[in-house]
């Protein structure tokens, strides 16, 4: 059944993805950003571009926010936007809570006010702490005696943000779901967590070249799974669902920046990427919170199935993509 669905932070990586797979689920689809999609994300959505309306407004305005509902009646929020720039949260923690948290905020009371049917809320896996066991489902710990959540301010407008959805479902009834991606990539991305570099420079017949991380393990994610799960979690009747948190990620095995590399050797012969061992100090901090990540209640309860599980699967799509952007500019 279509909805109107709006995404906020839609012209980022994920809600560009997400706003081409609500197009083409057949949802009247609003797009509220501080700004219109960028080259690459234009280019990814232009096919489905007359049918996506671009609203500007951030979420930590009130008014912003406000005005659009009220114009386009949304029956779910994709919750999206959010200051993605960790190093530079840890600098200044007041945009974490005046974006990140307060947007958050800001997008529940409005539910709550203008009965929105669904809240869908793009958390993070940077809310774990230290990892306490394998695989990693959705009743791990955030908060132990010890340490909190590991991704710093990020993770702590995020956390909040998982809070205050409950809190708003419990006193008002709104109802919501929490997805928590894990180190989500593909053609369009803006962050190079190394397999940016790699496939972009590589194409490009350009060497990267890493000094250290070649052992840091990721639970790599493809956008366009990301996108699955969204549409999925904004669309299931709430009589489906048992659990409100949602891991999402390809549940298996993680993969090391050195084997990504050795994926896309592979795919483009002739690459040139070195990478060399060590951690860095903020690799060190995240590796805690990095483990294997159950997604057996999103496919039991979502249906959700990933199509990128296997990061060559992945890996080629991203260079097709790309090898297709850059063709046509």
């Amino acid at each position: 059944m279509s909805r109107t669905v709006m995404v906020t932070g839609g012209s980022g990586l994920v809600g560009s993805y997400v706003l081409r797979r609500l197009v083409e689920h057949g949802d009247a689809v609003i797009n509220f950003d501080i700004r219109e999609p960028g080259d690459e994300a234009a280019w990814w959505l232009k096919s489905v571009a007359d049918q996506i309306q671009f609203v500007a407004g951030g979420v930590d305005s009130w008014g912003d926010l406000v005005a659009a509902i009220q114009t386009y009646e949304p029956d779910a929020i994709i919750h999206i936007a959010a200051v993605v720039n960790l190093p530079l949260l840890n600098q200044r923690p007041g945009l974490a809570k005046d974006i990140n948290f307060g947007g958050s905020f800001n997008v529940l009371e409005a539910a709550r006010l203008f009965g929105i049917g669904r809240v869908v809320y793009f958390s993070s896996i940077a809310v774990l702490p230290a990892i306490q066991y394998e695989p990693v489902d959705v009743n791990h710990p955030v908060f132990l005696g010890t340490e909190g959540p590991g991704g710093g301010f990020y993770a702590a407008a995020k956390a909040a943000s998982e809070a205050f959805c409950w809190a708003y479902h419990q006193a008002f009834g709104v109802d919501f779901i929490v997805l928590r991606p894990s180190a989500v990539y593909g053609f369009g991305m803006r962050y190079p967590i190394y397999i940016k570099p790699m496939v972009e420079n590589s194409v490009r017949g350009l060497p990267t070249r890493f000094e250290q991380g070649r052992e840091f393990p990721r639970d790599y994610t493809h956008a366009a799974d990301v996108a699955q799960v969204a549409v999925k979690a904004a669309h299931v009747p709430a009589a489906h669902v048992k659990d409100r948190v949602f891991n999402v990620a390809t549940g298996r095995p993680l993969v090391t920046a050195g084997e990504v590399a050795d994926v896309v050797k592979k795919q483009i012969p002739g690459a040139d990427i070195k990478i060399g061992s060590g951690l860095s100090e903020a690799d060190l901090i995240e590796i805690r919170y990095r483990g294997i990540l159950s997604i057996d209640n999103a496919r039991e309860q979502l249906g959700y199935e990933p199509e990128f599980a296997d990061i060559e699967q992945g890996v080629a799509d991203y260079i097709k993509w790309y090898r297709q952007y850059l063709a046509e500019q």
